[in-house]
């Protein structure tokens, strides 16, 4: 990402290491979470009062419908210079989101999820396949892919439910944005050999539904 140094990232990811802890609700990732709320005029930040993550049944056939607290994310992700550039890198098209639906403020979860894989085994994510968001913006920034990594493809398709793309997010902070018009997924993460890791974070708007 443009203005985003190795030691940035460097730094950055040892931040991901100490704030991610086994998914309370999945053995299979680790993760944790802090939501902000947006302004859209100033685009400062502040943490929310309400750290719930919910997600309707027919956006997450698995774990949707059930409010989830996960692990908690430091408070001083809201002043880290790395998260900052990378949001302000989102900013306009958040921003554009906010003109159009005429809001002011936006509540945004941002999420780290690590999803880890012995040779032999696999991690994914939830839900499995192919599927809608219920927040119509979510900005999917890779935080590390290691070399044994198997999978991991992030596929796309129309409505309809037939892949159109398939492409990987492989350099630090590669990024993939995806909104209500199209379905997405990302196929298991497997490995070669050892132990593989695959660091993302998410930056999702969300939407009214989901503020339970």
């Amino acid at each position: 990402m443009n203005g985003l140094r190795a030691q940035d990232h460097t730094r950055f990811v040892d931040f991901f290491d100490h704030q991610v802890k086994p998914d309370p609700y999945a053995t299979v990732r680790d993760r944790g979470m802090i939501k902000i709320v947006y302004d859209r005029a100033t685009r400062r930040i502040r943490k929310n009062d309400n750290q719930s993550y919910f997600q309707s049944y027919s956006a997450n056939e698995v774990d949707g419908g059930r409010v989830r607290v996960f692990p908690p994310i430091d408070d001083e992700l809201i002043d880290d210079d790395v998260f900052l550039h990378v949001l302000k890198e989102d900013a306009s098209f958040i921003d554009r989101y906010c003109d159009r639906v005429g809001k002011a403020t936006l509540n945004i979860s941002v999420h780290f999820i690590r999803y880890k894989a012995e040779m032999g085994g696999a991690s994914y994510s939830s839900p499995v396949w192919l599927h809608v968001d219920d927040e119509p913006l979510v900005f999917i920034h890779l935080i590390r892919l290691t070399p044994n990594a198997i999978g991991a493809d992030s596929v796309i398709s129309g409505m309809t439910g037939h892949p159109t793309n398939v492409l990987r997010l492989v350099a630090p902070f590669d990024t993939l944005i995806v909104d209500k018009t199209r379905k997405h997924a990302v196929t298991p993460l497997g490995s070669s050999h050892g132990i593989a890791y695959r660091d993302v974070m998410l930056i999702n708007v969300e939407a009214e539904v989901q503020q339970k």
